[in-house]
């Protein structure tokens, strides 16, 4: 099989290494603007006789692959798999998925009209222990699984790369570089539910630290993305899902992870280890699941799982309908992003089956702080069980915020939120 690499930094490479270990692939192209750096991954990888290409139209053209690889900027994703889709390849794609929505829908457009097969670069589904605990889960041994928790970064860096740092060529910064990979798995996990509303904040801080201990090889003065991350999530199921990326963080403990939590126990990303309630004792037991040693790398197991859905074998893959909602939900996170230098400290409000009754915003700190008060009624009564609709026929809610900010319902700003806050810029 044909198959050709677009991206000569360290995915690209990575890929290279992976696929120089499979024998049913010829490894065709590399693509990257420098043409130095595709040479150089190729020859990292060993692999001989691989052209190389400035552009990836030339590229397709040139090759004609059956299989791509998109390893190259985010800001690239989608017109490069549009463009693979539309020379006749089937398409592994880096995370994160593409720059919005509307190039995710594109995306998965011209995938079903080539009618080739997608994937993405998610290594953490490969992982043994976390495939016995998916099917765990969906055999009910947590029983209703009603919160996840996911947490990933890294220990005071910026992650190497040549755009990772850069918020118009990458996205976002930990959360869409590192925090996706435990979202991802334990969203897979749970049987990816739909989202529904996603509240959050994003902070840069290790730009304003004196003598910072990081390891960054770029100019600080570059950096446009987060460090830090968080968010509440709700699905349609009626759980929820609480996120965390840091890349200030110093408890290596906390590296990356994810928790399940069920009526009938816990699962932890942890060899897999499970906490599980017995309800006929009483007591709680602790459950070492059974799987299989890794014996290659989660990289190389991606490709060969995606080829051998190629050729036609039932494997799991990562849908487009998984990458889209897991794109909506980092999405979310960033629709109110502040750029370094300014305040960070966001909530995005999104209100299902409710509306404002009155919105006010009553100053704290002239310079940045503000105390948002909303009120609002009921005007739905097919809400989660656990919230008794009377309960919540006279809510009263406040939110610290930095003042301006924004806030926002899933359908649009309501008219007395516009009057009350007239200098809303970004």
């Amino acid at each position: 099989m044909k198959t050709a690499v677009i991206g000569g930094g360290v995915m690209g490479r990575e890929h290279l290494k992976a696929l120089a270990q499979i024998s049913q692939v010829d490894v065709a192209a590399v693509v990257d603007p420098d043409l130095e750096a595709a040479s150089s991954v190729l020859e990292i990888a060993g692999i001989k006789g691989a052209q190389t290409y400035a552009d990836t139209e030339s590229m397709l053209r040139a090759v004609a692959p059956d299989y791509v690889i998109v390893a190259s900027p985010v800001r690239f994703h989608a017109q490069q798999t549009i463009a693979a889709y539309e020379a006749g390849a089937h398409v592994l794609c880096e995370k994160p998925l593409c720059m919005s929505l509307e190039e995710a829908h594109a995306m998965k457009a011209a995938g079903e009209k080539a009618g080739k097969l997608f994937t993405m670069g998610l290594q953490m589904r490969q992982g043994h222990a976390n495939q016995a605990l998916r099917r765990f889960v969906a055999d009910g041994g947590l029983g209703s699984v009603y919160h996840t928790r996911a947490w990933g970064g890294h220990i005071m860096n910026y992650p190497w790369g040549r755009y990772f740092h850069k918020k118009d060529q990458s996205l976002g910064g930990v959360l869409a570089a590192t925090t996706v990979h435990p979202l991802d798995a334990v969203y897979w996990i749970i049987g990816a539910p739909e989202p529904v509303t996603v509240s959050g904040s994003t902070f840069c801080r290790l730009t304003q630290m004196p003598n910072p201990p990081i390891n960054f090889d770029g100019d600080l003065k570059e950096v446009t993305v987060e460090d830090f991350g968080q968010a509440h999530v709700r699905f349609a199921d009626g759980s929820s899902m609480s996120v965390e990326g840091n890349w200030l963080q110093h408890d290596r403990s906390r590296a990356h992870g994810f928790d399940v939590l069920g009526t009938l126990g816990v699962g932890k990303d942890v060899e897999p280890h499970i906490e599980v309630w017995d309800p006929e004792t009483g007591a709680v037991t602790g459950v070492d699941l059974p799987f299989e040693e890794e014996t290659a790398s989660r990289t190389l197991a991606e490709h060969t799982n995606f080829l051998a859905a190629i050729g036609g074998a039932d494997v799991s893959l990562v849908r487009f309908e998984e990458a889209i909602n897991v794109q909506r939900i980092i999405g979310g996170i960033y629709a109110h992003y502040r750029p370094p230098g300014q305040s960070c400290r966001i909530v995005k409000i999104i209100v299902a089956h409710l509306e404002f009754s009155t919105c006010v915003f009553k100053p704290i700190n002239e310079e940045t702080t503000g105390r948002v008060i909303l009120r609002f009624k009921v005007v739905h009564r097919q809400l989660n069980p656990i919230c008794s609709p009377r309960r919540l026929a006279f809510c009263r809610s406040s939110f610290l915020l930095p003042r301006p900010t924004h806030c926002s319902d899933s359908q649009n700003q309501h008219p007395a939120w516009q009057e009350r806050q007239p200098n809303r810029g970004r």
